[in-house]
């Protein structure tokens, strides 16, 4: 099962329409005249070009400038987009492609996709990269003019940010990120101890912050909680009682916390690679890394807030229909921060997208890369069906990569966000600056297909579906299916919870033919009140934890998975509810559970044991006896009428664990069990 062998894809090419004989004599009666009038008319094709040598005064109708350079592509993709406006409301209903050459499209406000650009099923509207080119849609703006400060440090005067007029918290220097100033310069500082409110105060330790310190109202507290965090402006400082109270709150008590670092500290020494913008004089200064000349460099700052928005209306039926992005760059998107600062629940939904969409139908974004932004990548918010986001490159974000659906339920069908496919993307080194992100993120959604997806770096979570945490109300998720999908090396600053997570109640769920490994947190957790969805056919090696589900999931099918060697525990039960007595009535069965110098389970005390576990085979391969919650196995049978009553204690005999083949040899003892091999070899993204 380790070898990864990527099939070809093929495609069949079908007739549209089914001929039709009609013989000549039902046509004699018709006279010769009519039949031009009879006949559909054509549909007229338009391709425009964009590109940085054009002039929005010209046809855009010609790939570059012309001889006498009086007619050629535009300038701006704006242009462009009012071009294919005009098209369509002049009737044309054939394919328009808008094509942009080689180059950087500088915004400083989002590009807009309205009803009035739709195309139809069989005349679309496309934009696209001009073949064999990269163009870069980008919000950021080129930063020159440095001059060396002394020290190492290099410092420019910008003229907008001293006037107020611009600011930024986000730098790029020959397209990697770099970091503001930080206190303290690694690690975390310990919170001395809590204040009053709770939730927007706490107690400082002497010398960790400090009101003679400048700029502030610039300075961000950044206090890392369980599975989030709080980014905090500070309001005042009570340095003869260390107590900072701050213009915001967080979602949990600061004291229930990791610790905290402050951020963009004007006294703080720049580090290697750090800057610092001094607002109130317009001055930006940086350390640049060993190598970097700033004179030469590109430096880049983000000045929009959002690239691309498709905005379609549904309240009112007005849709954008049939638009598909392709093959485009996008980069340099902000988000800033509110004056009361963030701190979120649970993966940073607060936090805007470079494209945004609401109210799209059967549009598409494919091939696209979207990096070196501040927000999510991708949204599909109220209303988006049928959408596709299928071969995209989604890379150094500030928080998570696509967002599907909404938090608020919707309450008719018009309004929900559905059946999306997300196939091929590759996603990585998210969640940069708000750390609570996931990859990909479904809530209230329903019938959308997660697949073939490469996901790996700083996510929170790889996959997140779902999104109630209790019975009542219902949600609308349901029937999403997650398969296919290769999530590697996982782990935000805050850890990770879960690569492939849910909440919720969402029948018809399935989450089948994954890999997941090396990740922080639990290779698939089932959190709170996930139900009716089955886990089969995954293979979880080597993740701080294998299986996770709370105490109130209920009639989920856990069957034919394969967790190896993860961290202290294979699989566990969280949660000791009062309630818990009558509930956890899930199946576990045909699994194969190994591990060596750890246990089965993490958790050592169950309220009960109402779970049906069978055909499950378990090994230690350090040669430890094998124990379920302390007792051996015929001990542990007699608890309940369905615990592993044919399960087995024996070496599964794969191939060989010790470099991750796990495929059976011909005489294991779980094939007897009816556990099925599951092929691996078409995981992750189809090249």
């Amino acid at each position: 099962m380790s070898a990864v062998v990527v099939p070809r894809r093929t495609s069949l090419a079908f007739p549209r329409t089914i001929p039709v004989v009609i013989p000549m004599t039902c046509l004699m009666p018709l006279a010769l005249s009519c039949l031009p009038a009879c006949a559909a008319p054509a549909k007229d094709e338009l391709t425009l070009y964009v590109s940085p040598a054009g002039n929005d005064s010209w046809s855009g109708k010609l790939p570059e400038p012309n001889r006498t350079r009086k007619d050629g592509p535009f300038l701006t993709p704006a242009r462009a987009l009012e071009a294919v406006r005009q098209a369509r409301a002049s009737g044309n209903t054939g394919t328009v492609t808008v094509l942009l050459r080689e180059g950087t499209y500088a915004l400083t406000e989002p590009l807009s996709i309205t009803p009035a650009h739709s195309g139809t099923a069989e005349g679309p509207t496309v934009i696209a990269a001009y073949p064999n080119e990269h163009p870069l849609i980008s919000g950021g703006r080129r930063i020159t003019g440095w001059r060396d400060a002394g020290d190492g440090v290099w410092q420019v005067e910008i003229p907008e940010v001293k006037s107020g007029q611009w600011t930024f918290r986000n730098l790029w220097v020959n397209r990697e990120r770099r970091k503001r100033t930080r206190l303290p310069k690694g690690g975390l500082y310990a919170l001395a101890g809590g204040a009053q409110p709770e939730q927007s105060a706490f107690q400082y330790a002497p010398d960790h912050l400090r009101a003679d310190w400048a700029n502030l109202d610039d300075i961000e507290v950044v206090v890392l909680q369980y599975w989030t965090e709080a980014r905090l402006h500070i309001a005042k400082l009570d340095e003869a009682n260390r107590v900072v109270t701050f213009t915001g709150g967080s979602w949990r008590p600061l004291t229930w916390s990791m610790g905290y670092y402050v951020e963009n500290v004007r006294e703080a020494p720049l580090e290697l690679g750090q800057w610092y913008l001094d607002r109130p004089s317009g001055v930006l200064s940086y350390r640049p890394l060993p190598g970097e000349d700033l004179t030469r460099a590109e430096v880049i700052a983000p000045i929009a807030d959002q690239l691309l928005l498709i905005q379609g209306n549904p309240d009112t039926g007005a849709f954008v229909e049939h638009v598909t992005l392709r093959g485009l760059r996008f980069a340099h998107a902000a988000w800033p921060l509110p004056k009361e600062g963030l701190a979120y629940p649970q993966a940073e939904l607060a936090v805007s997208a470079a494209i945004w969409a609401r109210g799209a139908h059967q549009c598409a974004i494919e091939d696209c890369e979207i990096a070196h932004c501040d927000s999510w990548a991708i949204e599909l918010e109220q209303g988006c069906q049928d959408c596709r986001l299928t071969g995209n490159t989604l890379r150094d974000l500030g928080a998570g990569g696509m967002k599907i659906g909404e938090f608020e339920n919707r309450p008719n069908d018009v309004a929900e966000t559905c059946r999306t496919t997300i196939s091929d993307n590759t996603l990585t080194e998210g969640a940069q600056t708000y750390f609570g992100g996931p990859g990909i993120w479904i809530g209230n959604s329903s019938y959308n297909t997660v697949s073939h997806n490469e996901i790996s770096g700083s996510w929170q979570w790889a996959v997140s579906v779902g999104w109630r945490w209790a019975y009542f109300p219902p949600q609308r998720a349901r029937n999403n299916v997650v398969e296919y999908n290769l999530v590697h090396h996982l782990g935000s600053a805050l850890g990770s919870h879960s690569s492939i997570y849910t909440l919720g109640i969402q029948p018809g769920t399935v989450i089948r033919n994954n890999v997941i490994h090396h990740c922080a947190g639990y290779g698939i957790g089932l959190d709170q009140s996930s139900t009716g969805i089955v886990v089969e056919n995954n293979l979880v090696y080597r993740n701080a934890f294998g299986l996770h589900f709370n105490w109130d999931c209920l009639g989920n099918i856990i069957r034919n998975n394969l967790f190896a060697f993860n961290g202290p525990a294979q699989w566990t039960r969280y949660g000791d509810a009062p309630q818990a007595e009558d509930m956890n009535t899930n199946v576990l069965e045909r699994n194969i559970c190994v591990w060596e110098n750890g246990r089965l389970w993490v958790e050592p005390k169950w309220p009960n044991y109402r779970m049906a576990l069978d055909n499950n085979l378990y090994w230690d391969f350090s040669g430890q006896p094998v124990t379920f919650l302390g007792f051996p196995l015929d001990q542990w049978r007699t608890l309940g009428p369905w615990l592993d009553r044919n399960s087995l204690v024996a070496d599964p005999l794969f191939v060989d664990a010790a470099k991750d083949d796990y495929r059976l040899r011909e005489d294991s003892p779980a094939k007897a069990l009816g556990f099925r091999e599951f092929d691996i070899t078409g995981v992750g993204v189809r090249r």
